[in-house]
């Protein structure tokens, strides 16, 4: 590793015209990291990227999950040169609007209609407007993350909007029944995310809610972000075999070029014309030309089973690892999108482990995040190179343990 000082010294700069030195919180560089950790990225390549300085990486953040197929995927990259050629937005729709709405029409279980915006939470925000003026109800019941639109607890958010939310955990039906029998004539729709930790609990969890929610006359959406494309290519509802009302995909629908869609029953979908949701780069030709490549790529390579076979050929190699080294980490939930965590018996000292180690593999050429996404470029030899820094980083980290702890059992 040739150090990271260019980049740092451009973080320095970028903070003085940018807030926090990036759009995205979850790609800000940590000062205790200063050393090692790069603030910008310039090339990809597969499941390889480069920062300013010249290091080279295995990634596992894969642009915090968009990045399906691999960086530099060529069917991805070729349609959506093509597509410069001929323009990215027009005066009307373009016909790229409905060949790939009717394309995932016939992939995702819960889609009679489809319309297209930028990011996932944006589609999230519409699943909650069009859910409110179906039903002619005010409160959404929410289940995890869908975006910084929808976080309405905090600074900058009027009182008078959070109560219009409830946040419930996953995997635990208690709240949800007690709170539809309070306020079930209330209640919108239920708008889920899938735990990345606990995802199995969705084989339960997900059966019970459609039908908690179809008893009260709410809607059930599905947040399919990340799980889209993923999980299984019409994520958490295939995988599952349960069909909500309406749901969103974003992320691996377009490896990574911006595009998200939010679909679901035509009668919901129908009231859009009412609700007004209307954006001009809705229907950028950019995004659905790449969703069109991936798509095909989808259906004629084995790009799930393969996120799954080097998601678990990470997981196990890792968790033998801290096994091995009686080191108190684990990968947790499902093998495409799996959770990497620490679990000290002193819970205070997990993030200061996590942290450590994510200093150690960089140093090694890794990039690691909470939740590691195998890409489609990945392959067994990348997997087992990344597992050689990590026990090389395991190493180093256990070294500066004065007490090693014990692994909690899963």
């Amino acid at each position: 590793m040739s150090g990271v000082g260019k980049s740092w010294e451009l973080y320095e700069q970028a903070c003085r015209v940018i807030p926090m030195g990036t759009q995205t919180h979850s790609k800000a560089p940590r000062e205790a990291l200063r050393d090692v950790e790069p603030c910008f990225l310039v090339r990809g390549k597969g499941c390889r990227v480069w920062d300013m300085d010249g290091n080279e990486y295995i990634d596992f953040r894969n642009g915090l999950g968009p990045v399906s197929l691999g960086y530099g995927f060529d069917a991805v990259d070729e349609a959506v040169k093509a597509q410069i050629d001929n323009g990215y937005v027009f005066s009307y729709a373009h016909p790229l609007e409905a060949q790939v709405a009717s394309r995932l029409v016939d992939i995702i279980p819960c889609a009679e209609k489809v319309r297209f915006l930028k990011s996932g939470g944006e589609a999230m925000s519409a699943t909650h407007r069009l859910a409110r003026g179906f039903t002619g109800r005010d409160i959404i019941v929410s289940c995890g993350y869908h975006g910084w639109m929808n976080t309405v607890t905090g600074k900058g958010t009027p009182k008078a909007i959070g109560s219009a939310y409830r946040q419930l955990p996953w995997g635990d039906m208690t709240p949800y029944e007690d709170l539809f029998r309070e306020l079930g004539d209330d209640i919108a729709a239920v708008s889920v995310s899938c735990d990345y930790r606990d995802m199995d609990k969705g084989h339960e969890f997900l059966p019970a809610l459609r039908t908690l929610t179809q008893k009260h006359g709410a809607l059930l959406i599905f947040d399919e972000i990340v799980t889209g494309f993923r999980l299984a290519r019409a994520g958490a509802q295939e995988f599952f075999d349960v069909t909500p009302d309406l749901s969103v995909f974003a992320k691996g629908m377009s490896n990574g070029v911006p595009l998200s869609c939010y679909c679901g029953r035509a009668d919901v979908m129908d009231v859009v014309k009412d609700v007004v949701i209307s954006s001009t780069f809705g229907g950028d030709t950019l995004g659905l030309a790449a969703c069109n490549a991936v798509l095909d790529v989808y259906e004629n390579e084995p790009v799930v089973d393969t996120l799954w076979a080097r998601g678990h050929q990470l997981h196990t190699g890792f968790n033998a690892i801290c096994a091995e080294l009686e080191m108190p980490a684990w990968f947790w939930g499902m093998p495409p999108l799996g959770m990497l965590a620490f679990s000290h018996e002193e819970a205070a000292k997990n993030a200061e482990l996590f942290l450590r180690f994510n200093g150690e593999v960089l140093k090694r050429g890794v990039i690691i995040y909470s939740v590691c996404y195998p890409n489609y470029s990945h392959s067994e030899a990348d997997i087992d190179m990344a597992l050689e820094a990590m026990r090389e980083a395991l190493g180093v980290v256990k070294d500066g343990l004065s007490d090693h702890g014990r692994t909690q059992k899963k």
